[in-house]
């Protein structure tokens, strides 16, 4: 039952991240942005400061609302029993080359042991404004087994330095448009979430995969 309530919760959430409509800025100057945390009944989003008006406004409207349905479902879970709650938090991972990554952490607890966590990825574009994909990065068959590959061999070297990594997992996990991941100065950082690739006790496990492997 959690996993399918939480499930329900980010289809919603990535419904509304499908609904986004951007104009593209002039391409003559540089954008770049500011980031600040807020609050929305005691869910945290991002906003962002500067760059396009236009866009600014659009995508600070995305994010916010990531807080507003957590606080939504939050208030649900409680009228269900008090002791469940919807918790998000946020962390802005990039902002440079303008584009800039923030993923949302979020975690509902409906009784038992522990919760269901899940991550939810916003990558933009800052000159257009466009939500970035998987499939914005990773465009053939060749990049996707190269993306493959690499994180499979890092898999292994947990592993073998002795992590709490699933054998099985090594060479066995799913790679989809919808699989969290967010930017960093040389590439991209892949998010397994809790039971993908390793026990809960283990958290997010991120992987970094440079261009130059994705591509080569």
């Amino acid at each position: 039952m959690k996993v399918k309530a939480l499930l329900c919760i980010m289809i919603t959430l990535l419904a509304v991240i499908s609904t986004v409509t951007i104009h593209p800025v002039d391409a003559a100057n540089t954008i770049t942005v500011k980031t600040k945390v807020y609050k929305y009944k005691g869910q945290p989003y991002v906003q962002l400061i500067g760059g396009n008006k236009e866009i600014t406004a659009t995508i600070n409207k995305t994010l916010k609302i990531h807080a507003v349905h957590a606080a939504k479902y939050d208030t649900e879970n409680k009228k269900i029993d008090q002791s469940y709650f919807y918790l998000t938090d946020v962390s802005v991972k990039y902002n440079h080359d303008e584009k800039i990554s923030i993923i949302y952490s979020d975690y509902l607890y409906t009784g038992g042991t522990h919760g269901m966590p899940a991550s939810i990825n916003y990558n933009f574009d800052l000159r257009t404004g466009k939500l970035l994909h998987l499939n914005s990065i990773i465009t053939n068959k060749k990049q996707i087994n190269n993306l493959k590959t690499s994180l499979s061999q890092s898999l292994q070297a947990k592993y073998d330095a002795g992590e709490n990594v699933f054998q099985e997992a090594i060479s066995d996990f799913n790679i989809d448009n919808k699989t969290p991941f967010y930017f960093y100065n040389k590439g991209i950082v892949i998010r397994f979430e809790p039971y993908e690739v390793a026990p809960y006790s283990e958290g997010t496990v991120d992987i970094k995969v440079p261009y130059t492997t994705i591509n080569k």
